[in-house]
């Protein structure tokens, strides 16, 4: 019985239904599925708990010696995280910012603290890392002044009053003219499992596809926003050619990532 950690958002349990429920054959292998945030998953990663896991990518930088990826299952797009505030002009006008992040390792903290280094010189912030599902209230309730936001989140925050101010994926694109790295699967190396599970996971995104009607409910249990429009454009968005096969674009936008993050830091 392997432990396979996935997160709870649209697209993990879109891409992951067949397997989770056995509608594939599975070749063998059994699975304990562990849906956790993933910012859990990558600290679960980090001490080395979980032998197959979805993580961020920004992760990846800290992995490397123990897991690999697997061309199949992640996250890469054309649409990434967004910065969103309740009061622009604060942020304007502010030199001391709190800014409230889906979790320390995730790609949207990295993505926000490149954006940082070159929109923001001269003032300084304190650091609020929180559940992704919890920055909307945060910010509406005015115990942040800006926030990022991922997974279903990006989509919504217009309906909440909150005012956009930065498009991260948009600066990561034309920062890089590569897609953004937001997340991928990864496997501990002396498993060497890499390449029957990328088959295992292309499959399972294949059954899913032919039968959206039949996963829909299911991804539902797990979504934070229940709206079929939000969820099917999340699906969408994120379960892409890059998911059935990262390809060299794919690849070169990770590794694209951990050098930024090498060349860059992160948040102190």
């Amino acid at each position: 019985m392997l432990e396979f950690g996935i997160s709870p958002c649209p697209n993990d349990i879109f891409i992951f239904y067949a397997i989770m429920n056995q509608k594939i054959d599975l070749q063998g292998f059994q699975f304990k599925f562990l849906v956790e945030d993933v910012e859990k998953l990558n600290s679960l990663c980090m001490d080395k708990r979980l032998p197959i896991s979805k993580i961020s990518a920004h992760a990846l930088f800290y992995l490397q010696g123990n897991y690999e990826y697997l061309n199949t299952g992640g996250a890469i797009s054309e649409m990434g995280p967004v910065v969103v505030a309740k009061d622009k002009n604060k942020i304007e006008n502010s030199k001391n910012l709190r800014v409230i992040l889906p979790g320390r390792l995730t790609t949207a903290s990295a993505l926000m603290w490149f954006y940082w280094k070159e929109n923001f010189l001269g003032k300084s912030y304190i650091l609020d890392y929180v559940t992704f599902n919890e920055i909307i209230e945060k910010l509406m309730t005015e115990q942040g002044d800006m926030g990022v936001l991922i997974h279903e989140g990006r989509f919504v925050y217009e309906s909440y009053g909150l005012k956009l101010i930065a498009d991260l994926g948009e600066f990561w694109k034309i920062k890089t003219h590569l897609p953004i790295p937001l997340g991928c699967i990864v496997v501990k190396k002396d498993l060497k499992l890499k390449e029957k599970l990328e088959t295992l996971i292309k499959n399972s995104i294949q059954y899913a596809y032919e039968n959206f009607e039949e996963v829909m409910p299911f991804v539902k249990k797990y979504a934070q926003e229940l709206d079929d429009n939000v969820i099917i454009s999340h699906i969408k968005t994120y379960v892409n050619e890059f998911s059935l096969e990262l390809g060299c674009k794919g690849r070169e936008s990770i590794e694209a990532l951990i050098k930024e993050i090498k060349e860059v830091g992160i948040w102190k």
